[in-house]
This record gives C-alpha cells, structure tokens and sequence, in this order.
C-alpha cells in the first residue's frame, strides 16, 4: 500500500499509510456508508455531506496511523492544504477501490 507523510499542524511529520485499519475506523464512522453509496451512484454530496466524509476519512486515516485523536482533534491537526487533503482522499479511494473488488470477487462462488 502507498506510503506517504504529511505535516500535521502540530509541528510532526506522519508517514501516512492506508490500510485495513483505516477500513475498520470507517466503518465506525455514522453515516459513512451512506455517503459511499451516494458517492458511488455519481449523486452530488452537498456541501456538509462532503466536509463529513472527508472528515470521516482524516480521522480513520490519522487513526490507523497511530494517532489517538477524537475527530474534531483530526480536523485540527489536519492542514488546511487542500493539495495534501486531496491527495490523501485519492490515494484513499485507490485503496477503497481495490477492497471493494477484493469483496466482491469473493462473493462470487467459484465455477468448477
């Protein structure tokens, strides 16, 4: 999985890693799934909507990492820079993605 390091804004560097814990913190995230769906089906989010679902994954993300935060602390630390936010969302979705296929070729009995 992609490896990469952001400033947070308390002054240290965090190498960023998505993995399956990243996963796990998600799926305790309210409404996560829902907001997926929506994304999924090319529906607009609207504006609150989409300030949630990325503040949803900065949290599991710093989470995963090792960082032991609520998510109003993960939105603190995170920096205002969209360009590291929006890396850090695509390289999230590249992952997502890969999951999301993992599971669904698994749900799919095995012709003999």
């Amino acid at each position: 999985m992609k490896e990469e390091f952001i400033e947070l804004t308390d002054g240290t560097r965090l190498q960023v890693r998505i993995n399956f814990g990243t996963l796990y913190y998600l799926q305790k995230c309210k409404g996560f799934y829902a907001k997926t769906k929506k994304v999924e089906q090319k529906k607009k989010l609207r504006n609150d909507e989409s300030f949630e679902l990325a503040a949803n994954i900065i949290y599991a993300v710093l989470r995963s990492n090792g960082k032991v935060v609520t998510q109003e602390e993960a939105l603190q630390l995170m920096p205002p820079d969209t360009d590291s936010i929006q890396k850090l969302l695509n390289d999230f979705q590249e992952e997502y993605e890969k999951y999301s296929k993992k599971k669904q070729a698994k749900s799919y009995p095995m012709k003999k």
